[in-house]
């Protein structure tokens, strides 16, 4: 910079764009060489802006190179409505801007709504007419956040007690000086259980909150928070309203999938199981290498069992990684690649809501204006922020000065 002409500044909007592109790509370069030609899982979600545009968030799931289960976004992009074929059409231009290959997807993680999970219109169906290995997994907090809500209706004295909540809300709620007095008297009243000892004080206690509706579909819902304080009701839960929402092929996976399991030194390990999980996968195990993995696991299970490293190993997460640091990985391949295909199964979608939470302090009411090819740049440098600290300014000054014709080149 000290070497510039006077008049190159680089602090015009266009060159400061460029210059987030910049990052952003050679950010997404990273992302992608650590993923090589590997398994992924897609995690997906859509969300209005500050400008009430829809946006849809991408993330990929995939077990590294050293064992290890990382989810990194990949970006966001517009889209004209929230149908199936146009949430696809959109996942297709992204792979193909990315050269990212459908074929090598083996999970697909949404929030449960009809245009992603339906069975034959849905996302989830677009992508398995494609890849039948994309195996979709309906988020468990979702799952049971609804369970959890469908049961509580049910229940008639949580039914009365939100009945009176919804009226003390749209009471109070509704006027400033009625809120003003609300505030008041709970005031009086901490007070009073603070010098009685009632209740501690400390960081983050006693805080003053807002006065919110219940929700149905956001974990963060009343619902939990009186399910907690009511533990008998826990013993109510209706079992059949949460089996309803597991489709036969989902629980029938995920029931292999727990015989992989390393607690208690592999206690929960069925070699029938493992083998019938294999059969989920026809694009990876053909008839030839099921019957090699079948002896696999038999020398895997004696093995793993008197391995010290393998001694109080607590998920499957870590499983894969000590795998990676013993080098089972590569005598174990065909075991190896089960663990990485069940490990990137999407069993929640938060990091995407994340995503979302991220867009709000990137696009706000002053910045409503943002094109989205800006929006994504600056969420993928902020969101992948680590990976994006770690470049080095020259690839990053190569980048820029390549994507187009510049007035000056720099050494």
């Amino acid at each position: 910079m000290k070497k510039r002409s006077g008049n190159l500044q680089l602090t015009s909007p266009g060159i400061q764009k460029d210059i987030v592109n910049a990052i952003s790509l050679e950010t997404l370069k990273v992302i992608f060489e650590e993923l090589g030609d590997d398994f992924f899982a897609i995690l997906v979600d859509e969300s209005s802006d500050v400008s009430y545009k829809e946006q849809m968030a991408i993330i990929l799931r995939f077990v590294n190179k050293e064992g290890i289960l990382v989810e990194h976004f990949v970006g966001i992009t517009h889209v004209t409505n929230t149908s199936a074929i146009s949430l696809k059409s959109a996942i297709d231009e992204l792979f193909d801007e990315y050269k990212l290959s459908l074929s090598r997807v083996r999970g697909q993680g949404y929030d449960g709504a009809s245009n992603m999970r339906g069975q034959f219109g849905g996302l989830k169906a677009l992508i398995q007419k494609d890849n039948s290995s994309a195996h979709y997994i309906h988020c468990f907090a979702h799952q049971l956040q609804l369970t959890l809500v469908a049961t509580a209706k049910g229940h008639v004295d949580v039914v009365w007690f939100f009945d009176l909540v919804y009226d003390v809300v749209n009471v109070i709620g509704s006027s400033c000086k009625r809120r003003g007095v609300f505030r008041e008297l709970r005031a009086i009243r901490i007070a009073q259980a603070i010098s009685n000892g009632e209740i501690e004080m400390g960081k983050g206690l006693n805080q003053e909150l807002g006065i919110k509706r219940s929700g149905d579909t956001r974990w963060g819902s009343h619902y939990r928070s009186v399910l907690n304080l009511q533990a008998s009701f826990l013993d109510v839960i209706d079992l059949q309203e949460l089996n309803d929402r597991f489709d036969e092929v989902n629980t029938e996976l995920l029931r292999c999938v727990s015989c992989l399991s390393p607690k208690d030194k592999f206690r929960a390990f069925n070699l029938s199981k493992i083998e019938e999980m294999a059969n989920f996968y026809p694009y990876d195990f053909d008839v030839v290498l099921v019957r090699v993995l079948s002896g696999e696991l038999k020398n895997y299970i004696v093995d793993v069992r008197c391995h010290d490293a393998f001694a109080g190993l607590k998920g499957l997460g870590d499983l894969a990684r000590v795998m990676v640091e013993t080098r089972k990985n590569i005598i174990y391949p065909h075991v190896y690649l089960l663990i990485k295909l069940a490990l990137i199964l999407p069993v929640a979608t938060a990091i995407v809501e994340r995503a979302f939470s991220a867009m709000k302090y990137i696009k706000t009411k002053s910045r409503n204006r943002m094109s989205d090819t800006y929006l994504n740049d600056c969420l993928v440098t902020y969101i992948e922020r680590d990976i994006c600290e770690s470049i080095s300014i020259e690839s990053i000054m190569h980048r820029f000065q390549n994507t187009k014709t510049r007035r000056v080149h720099y050494a």
